[in-house]
C-alpha cells in the first residue's frame, strides 16, 4: 500500500512540475532569438493539442453544430492570425497563449458533451469576443 501511495504522490508532483514547466521554460533564455525558438516548440505543441481537442468535439457534437464548429474554427483561426501577427511578423508567445486558450475551450464543451450536457450554442459559440 505504501508503494501505491508512493508511486500516486511522485506522478502528481511530476504531472504538476511538468505543467509548471512548460509555462516558464522559455524565462531561462536570455536572447531573444533562444526564447523565440523555445515559444515556437511550445507552439507547435500547443497546436497538436488543439488539433486534438478540436477531434475530439467534433466526434461526440451532433450536428448542425458539428458542421458549425468547423466555420466558428476557421472564423477562429483568423482571428488567432490576426492577434499574433504585426508587420510580417509572428509573435509565437502569442500563438502558443491563444491556442491554449481555445483547446482548453474546446476541451471543456467536449466534457460537457461526454457528460451529455452538450449545448450546441457553446460549441459553436465564438470564444474569443
Amino acid at each position: 500500500m505504501k508503494t501505491i501511495f508512493s508511486a500516486l504522490a511522485f506522478a502528481v508532483l511530476a504531472l504538476s512540475a511538468n505543467a509548471a514547466y512548460a509555462q516558464g521554460e522559455c524565462d531561462k533564455y536570455r536572447t531573444s532569438y533562444d526564447k523565440t525558438y523555445c515559444f515556437a516548440k511550445l507552439f507547435l505543441e500547443s497546436d497538436k493539442e488543439l488539433n486534438a481537442a478540436y477531434t475530439e468535439l467534433r466526434g461526440v457534437a451532433k450536428e448542425p453544430a458539428k458542421t458549425q464548429l468547423k466555420q466558428t474554427q476557421l472564423q477562429w483561426i483568423k482571428h488567432r492570425d490576426a492577434s499574433c501577427e504585426s508587420s510580417g511578423s509572428i509573435n509565437v508567445d502569442c500563438n502558443y497563449r491563444v491556442n491554449r486558450e481555445r483547446t482548453e475551450y474546446l476541451r471543456d464543451r467536449a466534457r460537457e458533451c461526454k457528460a451529455g450536457t452538450c449545448r450546441d450554442e457553446m460549441i459553436v459559440k465564438k470564444s474569443w469576443d
